[in-house]
């Protein structure tokens, strides 16, 4: 049996990454929460079909630096974006990170859900 996909959620608000949670749990996916790019990065093991819902601006390391850091590593992680707070330098940056997309908090299932189907859809077969 596969190891079913997870979203890797990772926002330093609390509220954010609970909300999301319960929000990926309404359509039947699989997620971990994460507070920092940090936490994730010494958390993560890499050993399951995986997608990022990560936040632009956060102490620390932003979720831009995250995505970069994770192809240094040579891993293989697709990315979804999010910001409350559009600004043109990380909208310049966000053009040369691979990413499946971006969305803008707050944002709704609707919106949400055609970027993980996009992910979905460069998935291999798995089981639950």
């Amino acid at each position: 049996m596969k190891t079913r996909p997870v979203v890797f959620v990772i926002d330093d608000e609390e509220t954010i990454r609970g909300s999301l949670s319960k929000l990926l749990a309404a359509i039947a996916v699989p997620c971990e929460t994460f507070a920092s790019a940090e936490a994730f990065l010494a958390g993560y093991a890499g050993q399951q079909p995986a997608c990022l819902l990560v936040d632009v601006r956060m102490p620390g390391m932003s979720g831009l630096d995250l995505i970069e850091e994770i192809g240094r590593r040579g891993l293989s992680l697709p990315a979804i974006v999010m910001t409350g707070h559009t600004d043109l330098p990380s909208l310049e940056r966000l053009d040369t990170i691979p990413t499946i997309g971006f969305l803008e908090k707050p944002f709704s299932v609707g919106d949400l859900r055609p970027l993980l189907e996009r992910w979905w859809d460069t998935l291999e077969d798995w089981t639950s």
